[in-house]
């Protein structure tokens, strides 16, 4: 079921969530985990009821993935939650609910900031969009997985099955199978529009292809098809990943495509939008590959091409246009802070319609560019991603803020130098739980 909450609670309100024992609000940190606190309903009805708001954590967005507090971490600043109840929904566990929530940022004697919050941020440049070009927007995700299983005798999380991929129909015969197919069905049942499923490039990966939604909503869907695949494997003994390179010595790689479109479709503007997006696409890189393994997925016709470039129909670069003003972003994967990401490539899109930029890379599915030379390379790691990120020589500030690219790159920053000093299969199996 899907339940549209007002902001506050009336009596029928109150009746829904006394069904429940717990809930869980959540919001996304920087380095793309999910952070929740267990409230119990009766405390939050309370809360709500004085007109308080819910409190998180200082630590809220200050911890990285590797479970160490950045040093910018507030003393005296607090984040506070701003549930969204239209997300409001059962857990697998049906004694508790899950919420997505916004941060609020407050520090005594300051007046209260959103701009440090991932979530703010994206409705910022939806809100821009609407205002300045009459433009909203749809998104779509591709959600591909891999099926692991603990090794007990060597504590590491391996891959479960062996065997072809690629829409083989004997990868739907694997035992694994019954729990996607369980998984859907859950889904589904809370209103989720799952338009395929197919098993990826190797037996027990698999893909759920959804429907296109508004960006927010698109996003608080995709972390709910997360969880829900996370948690559906777990009771069933198995674990679930989104990283984008599970296994060092497979070609075996999972991304997470991402469709995006103008809405309406405004061919007066699209190039315009695209142009924006490929001058900044070395910088967005940070966003949309926030982590070194990120990069070893970096092929053609696998998340793209390591060059800045897009073509129609064309699967081996990074930007693959699919219809007039749509779009597929191909080097994106599930590391991603993914409010953060739709939010910067937006802006980036943005930034080329204030300039009415020129659309100066050629379409390179077109013969007569056979002969073109390669746009400018991409970032290597995160690394020189970050630091043209930094340089933001092209303005992605103006339209996003500040506040928040300036902590997202001391908060990579500080997470490179911690993961430097960490084993590099230890990193891969940490990895492989979170995302």
């Amino acid at each position: 079921m899907q339940l549209n909450l007002p902001s506050g609670f009336g009596p029928d309100s109150t009746a829904i969530l006394n069904e429940y024992k717990r809930k869980h609000p959540d919001w996304q940190d920087y380095s793309g985990v999910l952070r929740g606190r267990v409230m119990l309903i009766d405390t939050v009805i309370a809360h709500l009821a004085k007109g308080g708001p819910l409190k998180a954590t200082g630590l809220a967005i200050c911890c990285s993935v590797t479970n160490n507090l950045a040093p910018f971490t507030p003393l005296d600043g607090q984040y506070w939650l701003a549930p969204d109840w239209s997300t409001l929904h059962p857990t697998i566990n049906t004694r508790s609910v899950q919420v997505m929530c916004a941060l609020d940022y407050t520090v005594p004697g300051v007046a209260p900031s959103q701009d440090l919050c991932p979530r703010y941020v994206l409705k910022k440049v939806l809100r821009q969009a609407r205002e300045s070009w009459g433009l909203d927007f749809l998104v779509g995700f591709e959600v591909e997985f891999v099926v692991m299983k603990s090794n007990q005798a060597t504590g590491s999380i391996d891959r479960c099955s062996d065997g072809w991929g690629l829409f083989a129909i004997s990868g739907l015969r694997d035992p694994v199978y019954q729990h996607v197919e369980e998984c859907a069905m859950k889904l589904e049942a809370l209103g989720v529009d799952i338009q395929a499923i197919h098993t990826e490039g190797q037996r027990g990966q698999y893909e759920f292809a959804l429907g296109p939604k508004p960006p927010v909503e698109a996003v608080d869907q995709l972390i709910l098809v997360h969880s829900y695949l996370k948690d559906v494997f777990a009771q069933n003994g198995y674990s679930v990943t989104m990283m984008p390179k599970p296994v060092t010595s497979e070609s075996l790689a999972t991304g997470q495509h991402t469709h995006l479109s103008l809405q309406p479709a405004r061919p007066d503007l699209e190039e315009h939008f695209l142009a924006g997006i490929l001058k900044r696409l070395p910088a967005l890189c940070s966003f949309c590959l926030s982590q070194d393994i990120s990069y070893e997925r970096l092929l053609p016709f696998v998340g793209g091409c390591n060059t800045v470039c897009w073509g129609t129909e064309a699967r081996q670069s990074p930007v693959r246009k699919i219809e007039p003003s749509r779009w597929e972003i191909r080097n994106v994967d599930a590391m991603s802070n993914m409010y953060l990401t739709l939010g910067f490539i937006i802006g980036a899109g943005l930034c080329g319609l204030a300039g009415n930029e020129p659309l100066l890379w050629p379409d390179i599915r077109d013969p007569a560019n056979k002969d073109v030379s390669p746009g400018e390379p991409l970032p290597e790691n995160v690394e020189e991603a970050i630091s043209i990120l930094e340089q933001d020589e092209f303005g992605l500030a103006d339209v996003l803020g500040g506040p928040i690219l300036d902590q997202y790159v001391a908060m990579k920053r500080f997470e490179l130098s911690k993961l430097k000093d960490m084993d590099s299969e230890k990193i891969r199996q940490l990895f492989i739980e979170l995302f």
